[in-house]
């Protein structure tokens, strides 16, 4: 038998073990930066804020950093989200702290960069484990990334799926970046918009903002379904995304 023949099955062997070693160590190290993230939450004031019997409370304190108030709600904004906050109660709160319009781009902007976040450490960390867990979903994507990418990303941003999820299976994809960028940010600001106008009821003009809100999410609503009823991409995504989940 020839020498080369009998190396080649080691040097795989070697190389397979290698490859499994790496895995357990990104693995673990994305386990230990998901539990410090959320140790940080979970045992500092954020947490206590976050209850939205305390909202009052973090839209005064956010205030008392005046002009350092915007970069101070984007920094948490964004760490919050990253670590599966709902993102409507982060538009809620910018609404009610800066305005309609401040608090929209402020909302839009960290829900964009915490998925960031997400997506940059489930492609560094978290490919062996997601990729186990989610992997058929990922199929239902992959096909459609090189000509629907921005699309694709617009409607996920749309399904009613845990936006970890949604992050995770973008980080996990070959999507590039600037249709991640660009269906980003026009999936995320739509709701952005609608929760900071409620959140800017507080401010001024209570019922008719509340009024706008509300009508403005029942039509939101109501075009995300006709949307989803009539593209065949939107209804293929939401089947194989949500409906077939094993």
């Amino acid at each position: 038998m020839d020498a080369h023949e009998v190396q080649r099955p080691f040097t795989q062997s070697v190389s397979e073990k290698k490859e499994n070693t790496r895995d357990i160590i990104k693995t673990l190290l994305l386990v230990i930066v998901l539990a410090g993230s959320l140790a940080v939450v979970r045992f500092s004031p954020i947490w206590y804020y976050l209850d939205r019997s305390h909202i009052y409370m973090l839209r005064d304190e956010l205030t008392a950093f005046q002009s350092l108030a915007p970069l101070v709600f984007f920094a948490c904004g964004a760490l919050v989200i990253a670590i599966g906050v709902p993102r409507t109660i982060i538009s809620i709160l910018g609404g009610m702290v800066f305005g309609f319009l401040s608090g929209t781009l402020l909302a839009t902007v960290s829900a964009f960069a915490g998925s960031v976040v997400v997506i940059w450490v489930t492609r560094v960390l978290g490919h062996p484990l997601f990729h186990q867990r989610i992997g058929h979903r990922l199929k239902a994507i992959e096909g459609h990334l090189r000509n629907n990418g921005f699309a694709l990303v617009l409607i996920l941003r749309q399904l009613p799926l845990p936006s970890m999820l949604i992050n995770v299976l973008i980080g996990l994809s070959s999507i590039k970046t600037s249709a991640y960028v660009l269906g980003s940010i026009i999936g995320l600001l739509p709701e952005a918009a609608v929760f900071a106008l409620f959140g800017s009821s507080v401010r001024e003009d209570f019922a008719l903002r509340i009024f706008l809100a509300s009508l403005s999410l029942i039509v939101l609503i109501i075009v995300i379904k006709i949307y989803f009823r009539r593209s065949p991409l939107a209804r293929e995504l939401s089947q194989k995304l949500i409906r077939n989940k094993t």
